[in-house]
């Protein structure tokens, strides 16, 4: 199937399973490595690391060997979404490294199509990630997923749960992880950076992923309310200075949002039911989530400590002490 592909020996895996215990967990985490499981490319002879908080790797892991035998377990203590990324940064040996995530369902054929865009534009390759079916999936979609597009082609946006790149080129750059459990905009960062450095993003549009449907309100309002923190946490980031100025920050950031939203839902306006006629619809429904995500915006700006209080959003576990770049050998290479 995977004839003219990148060579499997080339790649690693890494599979994102830090916040299995918080998704609603066993089923969503055994429905992704059931889709990994049954990849048209040949996964098990790819360097496949599945990366576990370390209490919850000391339990029992055989049911995902089930699925992928060849399986490294890698335990990463204190986890976050983020320093799990970084560990797998450290842990993986081989050329190429793709990150899939523990609460995103994928097609049979996406990684074969992932690595084929690789092939043919080597750097930074984003799939195509979409919201399960379900109450504003596709709006929901067309907020959050940026890179969304009709067509493969070069985008400016791509997330963590869904991509192929060089390692050593993600290693040089390295994953911000101290802006909350979640990240944070730690990808927002790295890809701000990247994109000064002239590194370019390709989006394929057939390497396609199925994300959880979180609940519309409280995802809606934690996802603003970091929107402002990280800006907080990164004085070089573009309106940063907002974040300084809190009547303002929260409705000019989200606003900033809407309108990108509302750009991109306009260009996919053919793809729309209807044949684009329900365009309004989306542009009111957008409004609306927007709206949810200026409450928790606002909160943030206004309310930081209470809010950290209530919630432990941005609550940061205790970690390890980070190596220097290029301090810490792979495990491998060390043996």
């Amino acid at each position: 199937m995977d004839h003219g592909n990148v060579d499997a020996g080339r790649v690693t895996l890494a599979v994102e399973g830090w916040n299995a215990d918080n998704l609603e967990s066993s089923q969503l985490f055994e429905r992704s490595m059931r889709s990994l499981a049954a990849q048209t490319y040949r996964v098990d002879q790819c360097e496949v690391l599945i990366l576990l908080d370390a209490e919850q790797a000391s339990a029992d892991t055989a049911w995902l060997h089930a699925f992928l035998p060849s399986a490294q377990i890698v335990p990463v203590p204190g986890a976050t979404y983020y320093w799990s990324k970084n560990a797998a940064l450290r842990h993986a040996t081989r050329e190429i490294l793709v990150f899939a995530d523990s609460d995103v369902a994928y097609v049979p054929h996406w990684l074969e199509s992932l690595l084929r865009c690789y092939r043919e534009h080597p750097g930074i390759v984003t799939g195509n990630t979409q919201f399960d079916p379900g109450f504003m999936s596709r709006t929901l979609s067309l907020c959050e997923w940026a890179a969304t597009r009709s067509t493969s082609g070069w985008t400016d946006w791509f997330y963590g749960n869904n991509v192929a790149a060089p390692r050593d080129l993600l290693l040089a750059y390295g994953f911000r992880d101290d802006l909350g459990p979640s990240g944070g905009g730690s990808v927002d960062l790295l890809r701000l950076r990247m994109r000064q450095d002239g590194i370019k993003f390709w989006f394929c549009a057939d390497a396609r992923g199925s994300h959880n449907l979180p609940p519309l309100l409280s995802t809606r309002l934690r996802l603003a309310a970091y929107q402002i923190h990280f800006r907080r946490a990164a004085p070089g980031l573009p309106w940063a200075w907002l974040a300084r100025v809190p009547v303002l920050a929260p409705f000019l950031v989200i606003f900033g949002t809407l309108i990108k939203a509302w750009q991109r839902t306009f260009r996919l306006r053919k793809t729309l039911p209807f044949h684009g006629w329900s365009l309004p619809f989306y542009l009111v429904s957008i409004t609306a989530i927007k709206s949810v995500e200026c409450i928790g915006a606002a909160a943030c700006a206004w309310f930081p400590n209470w809010l950290e209080k209530r919630t432990g959003w941005f609550r940061v576990p205790d970690l390890p002490a980070r190596p220097e770049p290029g301090g810490e050998q792979n495990p491998a290479q060390a043996s």
